[in-house]
């Protein structure tokens, strides 16, 4: 199931992420992170076609990574996130993936 269209970041978003934003680096995919005023988490997840030729794995592993986000309970927080997979990350188990994106978002709260 799909993020709720409030909790998607635009194109314009992402770009000032990533001129703005700061960076968390993880074995399975990095993090831009930006605190925002929305009062909620916004979120973009990114899985370059380097990871993957077939469309089948890359949109798995975003269905993954949404999911993660989905039951996490980080909702509340005011950030804008985009989350860009690496390459470590095919054929890892969702409960790892899920593991590791929840370690790295309570870093950034930490922050």
């Amino acid at each position: 199931m799909a993020l709720a269209k409030k909790r998607r970041l635009s194109k314009k978003d992402v770009n000032r992420l990533f001129k703005r934003g700061k960076t968390v680096k993880n074995s399975f995919f990095f993090i831009r992170f930006l605190k925002n005023d929305a009062g909620y988490l916004r979120v973009a997840v990114v899985v370059p076609a380097k990871i993957s030729k077939k469309a089948t794995a890359r949109n798995r592993i975003r269905r993954v990574l949404v999911e993660a986000v989905r039951s996490g309970h980080f909702l509340e927080k005011s950030y804008d996130l985009a989350i860009v997979a690496t390459l470590d990350i095919v054929g890892k188990h969702p409960k790892e993936i899920n593991r590791e994106l929840e370690q790295a978002i309570n870093k950034i709260i930490s922050q």
